[in-house]
């Protein structure tokens, strides 16, 4: 990563210890065991770097408090992780959470994807927007802000609208409800761009909300692979799913199905890549590469 410069430092973490399989079982329900077996010492390393930001963080809000006579509201320490489509994000996050878990048992810990913050369907196709879906415009950007503020303000409860993969739309009607976090990881390819919006009057940016960030980074080639046998695994899943939006790729043939995965990674999802996520890597103050394998081989921590 040469185009790092001087902002960031490159950490060692070989010598860290990996997760026994005593660990690697407790997290079995996220159910995505195989991966699991993977995992080296860079996530317990990467969940002692969080612990240690969140005890610095806690310890100053508690000596602000002690300093002040007016009583404050519990402020949550929020987590933010992004990257390109397919590299695997939700996975990270899940097994961050479990590992923190470990770490901060009184604590609550929360994890939410911008994926619910989308626009639905009906929106997207309305406005001509289907084929941008996952861009900035495509985000109802308003509503998350609003969601970030009130859990960084230390409102009691916030609701998060709730996607489905299986759907590919938000969810109508239904939330996810946040009652007093004291982690919040924000998970999404947004949470490090810049706002857009229609009157170019949007004072805070989503990245205001966020106590620290990670960036999960790998070569396009890897990305494009993990983006199509994640579509041909959702295809295959959705087999005997007539509501699944991955059922209508049930009747093609494997090198068909291929075929339009890899127009979907070109035609947007690289596109987006480029245009919209990869400018935002430098902003993080974590960057993770991952190598084909999905395992992690180099950490750089952004210079206070």
């Amino acid at each position: 990563m040469p185009d790092l410069g001087e902002k960031f430092t490159k950490l060692s973490f070989k010598d860290w210890s990996p997760l026994n399989k005593k660990e690697i079982n407790s997290l079995n329900g996220i159910n995505e065991k195989p991966f699991f077996e993977t995992l080296d010492g860079a996530y317990p390393f990467i969940a002692n770097l969080l612990c240690n930001n969140i005890k610095n963080y806690n310890y100053l809000n508690l000596k602000h408090k002690s300093s002040n006579d007016i009583e404050q509201k519990k402020l949550p320490f929020v987590i933010g992780v992004t990257g390109s489509v397919a590299s695997g994000k939700s996975t990270f996050s899940k097994i961050i959470k479990s590992l923190l878990k470990k770490l901060f048992k009184e604590l609550t810990l929360e994890l939410v994807t911008t994926d619910g913050f989308l626009y639905p369907n009906s929106f997207l196709e309305e406005n001509n927007l289907m084929e941008k879906k996952g861009f900035p415009e495509s985000y109802d950007t308003e509503t998350l802000l609003k969601f970030l503020s009130g859990v960084k303000l230390g409102e009691s409860k916030n609701y998060a609208p709730v996607y489905s993969h299986i759907l590919y739309d938000v969810i109508p009607d239904e939330k996810l409800e946040i009652i007093d976090p004291d982690i919040l990881i924000i998970e999404g390819i947004n949470v490090l761009q810049p706002i857009i919006s229609k009157d170019n009057n949007m004072p805070l940016i989503i990245s205001d909300f966020l106590d620290f960030s990670i960036y999960i980074d790998a070569e396009e080639p890897s990305l494009k692979t993990w983006y199509t046998d994640r579509f041909l695994s959702l295809r295959q899943a959705a087999l005997n799913n007539e509501e699944d939006f991955f059922n209508r790729f049930s009747s093609i043939n494997d090198d068909q199905a291929k075929e339009i995965a890899n127009s979907i990674w070109e035609k947007i999802n690289l596109v987006n890549l480029n245009e919209n996520i990869l400018p935002t890597k430098k902003r993080a103050n974590l960057i993770l590469k991952k190598n084909i394998n999905h395992e992690i081989n180099e950490i750089w921590l952004r210079n206070i």
